[in-house]
């Protein structure tokens, strides 16, 4: 059993985790997590003094993509190993942050601890806000399956939280964040996102959708105002995007991959016959989680 386990990757069929990252509404969640992350002086420093970021934002968001989709369904293998390659890649990004004259390392425990519950306080709010509602046990069940990167990745765990109310007041309690000129040009750069016509405006309702849902600590620094009928309006639109696109595009084929591996096991294992396999794959396949619409 353990053997099959481990073949699933990290967390497993069973997991929030495949649940959660197989929904388009992590686009919003990135978004955010993005703009969160860039409030943290040291971080954003690494990032600007390492990266052409301001140019090539789509690249970042896709290879964040592709390693969370990594390491959420490919074996666990694969997943480690994408792992040590982020570690190796920033061994070589330390230096000296210019508005606290602090050093800064690409691979601080403390640092990767912040970027990590961004990024996973980012993906759950994104998803119980446009994708499905949550019960408090399953987000509490979520954000401890995601301790595990947390660890694996070198975080400082002292810095992790494992339960969801936890994580947000973790991240509203954060001493030191401010809008740099960096982080202010980061923003932009998401926002203005160099990306073909057609999919700019898809583009600005996930930007406006991802303002919704931010803290109100982070508006006050960026000096965003969200005025709450605008709010409400581009959720819902939000909410509306991302069941078409769950409704209308094929998953990732990491996800597809996985679950298509679990219900041959699962089929061969439980002898079930070939119409009711399939019946099961294709729902679960179509619909991740329930759609609040």
């Amino acid at each position: 059993m353990e053997e099959e386990v481990a073949d699933f990757g990290l967390f497993g069929p069973e997991s929030m985790a495949w649940k959660v990252h197989a929904h388009p509404s992590g686009w919003v969640g990135a978004i955010r997590a993005l703009l969160l992350q860039a409030l943290e002086p040291r971080a954003m420093a690494g990032v600007a003094q390492f990266s052409r970021y301001s140019e090539d934002v789509w690249r970042r968001f896709s290879t964040t993509s592709e390693f969370i989709m990594t390491v959420t369904y490919r074996p666990r293998m694969e997943a480690e190993a994408a792992i040590a390659l982020v570690r190796t890649i920033h061994d070589s990004i330390v230096g000296t942050d210019p508005h606290t004259n602090r050093p800064f390392s690409a691979n601080d425990p403390y640092l990767l601890a912040y970027i990590h519950n961004c990024l996973v306080d980012s993906l759950l709010v994104s998803y119980v806000n446009f994708a499905g509602r949550l019960s408090i046990a399953e987000q509490d069940r979520y954000v401890a399956e995601m301790y595990l990167l947390a660890e694996l990745i070198g975080a400082d765990t002292d810095e992790v939280p494992k339960m969801s109310v936890d994580l947000s007041n973790w991240l509203g309690s954060s001493r030191e964040l401010v809008l740099t000129d960096e982080a202010r040009l980061a923003a932009e750069a998401i926002k203005n996102i160099n990306l073909p016509v057609y999919l700019q405006p898809a583009w600005s309702i996930a930007w406006h959708a991802s303002l919704a849902i931010m803290p109100s600590y982070a508006l006050e620094l960026y000096g965003f105002e969200v005025d709450p009928g605008p709010r409400m309006f581009h959720k819902e639109l939000a909410c509306i995007i991302a069941w078409a696109l769950k409704t209308a595009l094929p998953s990732h084929p990491y996800y597809r991959q996985a679950k298509y591996a679990y219900y041959d096991l699962y089929a061969t294992t439980s002898k079930v016959d070939c119409l009711s396999w399939s019946e099961h794959l294709l729902k679960d396949l179509s619909s991740i989680g329930g759609s609040k619409r």
